[in-house]
């Protein structure tokens, strides 16, 4: 059904108003108001009003007084919801929920009374300088102690580019969906350049030396209740588990015979399940704790159901290992098996990435890489030298 639309100028109350009637396509008539200052206002808010009706969809229509904070409703509603599996399949919802509102959560402190069709690209940037100018709890914390000893300390704001990113991408995310549901027309992400940019984030390049994980292994050691640590460790160390993955291993995953652990698809990132195989060490560690455990296959291996972050952090402190977090251990583990000359291909089974260039990013370097690289070099070039000599004295 056509539209049938009419606009005008109203005075009420000693004030002035643009107006436009129409009826839509399923017959509702509607009425859109809006305050203007004059009669010429008046005049070109008409027109933008009639064009505005003209373009839009009934849905478009009425969402035009949608805020973000209801679109941040309607997506932790519909979208956030945890994880439903069949067998180990994902048929629904999402993992990591609690991480997901976190990001949500400045969001919606940020946009929630805006008006969705309201945003432009220019307030997306501008989210984005400001939360990487915000302090996190923890610089706040930081800044409260050095207060103590220096009363002119300075509140230097630390918030990493790649969590800001994070958020950025969850706002994309929503963004894009607001289009589906046709309550905005097109995204501000489109609008101008790319705002996430994944090379200004900083790689990090810290993996183990041998030398400090003994001295970890010997302040677990030293320490009885942080014995549960040193199985923890061993397996990412050697087996490149990630730390949720390790936490939700039950003893039905564990094969001492076969001397195998399975990651299950619904304790993946990935989804996706993987068998690898235990060092010796793996091996004695999981059959001592095995034989001191109930047994109960469907228990946890290691009991662990928050985290073991502060245990962590006191024991590389007294191992005198700084700046190295868990994740790092992944990261040494791919390293050594690359070091070790297993292909690629072979190392993601192991590990669980899907593509190449997600495996390279745990793939790093250090003081011995670069002395290593030196060497091959100096190899092929005496290699090289050798042939052309041999070749000049033939001619």
């Amino acid at each position: 059904m056509a539209r049938e639309r009419k606009g005008s100028v109203v005075e009420r109350g000693g004030k002035l108003y643009a107006r436009v009637q129409f009826t839509d396509e399923d017959g509702k008539r509607r009425d859109i108001w809006r305050k203007v200052e004059n009669r010429r206002e008046a005049r070109q808010i008409t027109c933008q009003l009639l064009k505005q009706v003209e373009e839009s969809t009934p849905k478009q229509l009425d969402s035009a007084n949608m805020t973000f904070a209801e679109l941040a409703d309607h997506y932790i509603t519909n979208y956030l919801q945890e994880a439903v599996y069949v067998g180990e399949r994902k048929v629904s919802g999402v993992r990591g929920v609690s991480e997901a509102l976190a990001e949500v959560k400045p969001l919606t402190a940020h946009f929630g009374r805006r008006k969705l069709r309201s945003l432009t690209y220019g307030d997306l940037r501008t989210y984005k300088q400001t939360r990487l100018s915000t302090p996190t709890q923890n610089d706040v914390a930081r800044h409260k102690r050095a207060l103590q000893t220096n009363p002119k300390a300075e509140l230097q704001p630390t918030r990493s580019i790649a969590a800001v990113n994070k958020e950025l991408g969850k706002l994309r995310r929503m963004m894009r969906i607001a289009v589906r549901e046709q309550w905005i027309s097109r995204s501000p992400f489109a609008d101008g350049e790319s705002l996430i940019s994944l090379s200004d984030e900083t790689k990090r390049e810290r993996i183990l030396s041998e030398q400090e994980e003994a001295r970890i292994f010997a302040a677990i050691d030293a320490e009885p209740k942080r014995e549960h640590l040193r199985g923890i460790l061993l397996i990412a160390l050697d087996c490149a588990l990630r730390r949720g993955e390790i936490f939700k291993l039950r003893w039905s995953d564990v094969d001492l015979d076969r001397r195998t652990i399975t990651v299950r698809a619904f304790n993946s990132k990935t989804a996706r399940s993987r068998t690898v195989a235990m060092t010796t060490r793996v091996y004695d560690a999981l059959v001592g704790r095995w034989q001191e455990s109930p047994p109960d296959e469907n228990s946890l291996v290691f009991g662990v159901r928050v985290s073991i972050k502060t245990a962590f952090n006191k024991v590389c402190r007294k191992a005198s290992v700084t700046n190295f977090h868990f994740h790092d251990c992944r990261a040494t583990a791919i390293t050594r098996m690359i070091r070790a000359g297993m292909p690629p291909a072979e190392v993601m089974r192991v590990s669980g990435h899907t593509t190449l260039s997600c495996l390279y990013r745990y793939c790093r370097a250090d003081e011995n890489t670069i002395y290593r690289a030196a060497s091959a070099l100096e190899a092929y070039l005496a290699g090289n030298s050798v042939t052309v000599e041999a070749t000049q004295s033939v001619n």
